[in-house]
């Protein structure tokens, strides 16, 4: 197995004050997941990565209710934060963030706090079913530094 790398070089020198107050305010957790593809052959092979930011509202009166106003707004600040992480440069991977569900999540990690999701899928930007390689775990790490460095925490 190939000893781990270091990707501290690239943690962001700039971190938005207003990401960081929206991290902070909702806050922002993440989770990585893996995502498999079963080849026809019954093979489970690991074809990218999953990553999801959760927030809470902030301050809630009353509990949250699927896709009211204020779980419209985190969302809308959650996928400010998910752009702000995306690698700029073209890769050999590709990125999708998932649309507003209208619903309320409870984690077990957390507690069983209400909260929306967000998910981005990091890809092959070719064949969609070859397996992860060092481009999608590069970009996974560099995201995961600029969450880190918003104060987001990985649960």
């Amino acid at each position: 197995m190939e000893p781990e790398k270091d990707y501290a070089s690239d943690t962001p020198q700039d971190v938005s004050p207003e990401l960081r107050e929206f991290v902070e305010k909702y806050k922002v957790s993440y989770e990585v997941w893996p995502i498999f593809q079963v080849k026809h052959e019954g093979e489970k092979v690991q074809i990218g990565f999953e990553l999801e930011l959760a927030g809470t509202h902030h301050d809630p009166k009353e509990p949250p209710k699927p896709g009211c106003v204020e779980c419209v707004t985190v969302y809308d600040d959650l996928r400010r934060i998910a752009q702000s992480i995306l690698p700029q440069e073209d890769r050999k991977s590709r990125y999708e963030i998932s649309v507003f569900d209208s619903s309320i999540h409870y984690s077990a990690k957390r507690k069983f706090r209400g909260e929306v999701s967000l998910t981005i899928r990091i890809l092959h930007k070719g064949k969609f079913d070859d397996p992860t390689d060092d481009c999608e775990v590069r970009c996974l790490h560099e995201m995961e530094q600029k969450l880190s460095a918003l104060g987001a925490e990985r649960t």
